[in-house]
């Protein structure tokens, strides 16, 4: 909150709204007349915050989307726009949604599980060649194809099939490698990196001058992306034959080193540990 210095009268777009615990703060701190602009594909999620948030339902607009469609909601310039990558607790805590190893359910992983395909019908549609190269690049598996082989073969409709796959592939190894495979194929059946492409080109053009974008990732995938984006913002255009600046960077970072959670936050809530927060601001001269 510090970084992104949310003020009375100010508007704030959550693209990840989840259970809406940023979205109080952010709605506290804009009062009285602060605007909320909060987005999710999980329906769920839409109901628990809509509820939570009920005592700002004048400030409060919520939409179910996935924020690879920012541009078709119809949304203002804001003051803010956040998000906070991943999965929401409850994605992990309700084993039916089969985001976990640890319980058995329907090998299913859709954050919008009114559409698309599940984890398991995606393994299914899938040659072995690209569960490789999701495994490797979404799970930074140096075995991605011996597992990707495995569960080929084993066509997992359960998360524990899923999970014995993985298992009968790299023997006692597995329980070190089971969250980056299930995180692997979680990323894919929901296209997260191209979620946050689209995000990290559209989100610019939703900020008012002096007004800042933050996002917290999990992944390395995700966090390059993030940093590489906003150096290039934060870059000014430069005239190739003298060097010189042509104008001055549209962007300036808050952040100039990701901030990550300090060991008290990752002991209190251990969800935290690989998370990294990154925060531009719109130039006002722009």
């Amino acid at each position: 909150m510090s970084l992104l210095s949310p003020s009375g009268g100010q508007t704030v777009l959550d693209v990840t709204l989840g259970l809406g615990g940023h979205a109080e703060e952010f709605l506290r701190r804009t009062g009285p007349d602060g605007q909320f602009y909060g987005v999710d594909t999980d329906e769920e999620n839409l109901h628990f915050a809509t509820d939570r948030l009920s005592l700002y339902a004048g400030r409060l607009h919520l939409f179910r989307a996935n924020f690879q469609h920012l541009a078709d909601i119809g949304l203002p310039t804001v003051d803010i726009v956040f998000a906070d990558l991943g999965v929401s607790s409850p994605h992990f805590d309700l084993p039916e949604r089969g985001f976990s190893f640890r319980s058995d359910a329907p090998l299913d992983m859709r954050f919008d599980r009114s559409s698309g395909a599940t984890a398991a019908e995606w393994i299914a549609s899938c040659h072995v060649s690209t569960l490789t190269r999701t495994l490797s690049k979404y799970g930074e598996l140096r075995e991605a194809a011996r597992i990707a082989r495995h569960i080929a073969d084993a066509l997992p409709q359960t998360t524990f099939a899923l999970r014995d796959a993985v298992r009968k592939a790299v023997g006692f190894r597995a329980d070190a490698m089971l969250p980056r495979v299930f995180q692997a194929v979680r990323m894919a059946v929901n296209t997260e990196i191209d979620a946050l492409e689209s995000l990290l080109a559209v989100s610019p053009g939703l900020v008012k001058p002096g007004g800042r974008i933050g996002i917290i990732s999990y992944h390395s995938l995700e966090d390059r992306l993030v940093k590489n984006v906003f150096r290039k913002l934060c870059t000014a255009p430069v005239d190739e034959r003298t060097g010189q600046d042509l104008a001055p960077a549209e962007w300036s970072s808050l952040t100039k080193k990701c901030v990550v959670p300090t060991p008290q936050e990752i002991e209190e809530n251990p969800r935290a540990r690989s998370a990294k927060f990154r925060v531009i601001q719109k130039n006002v001269h722009i």
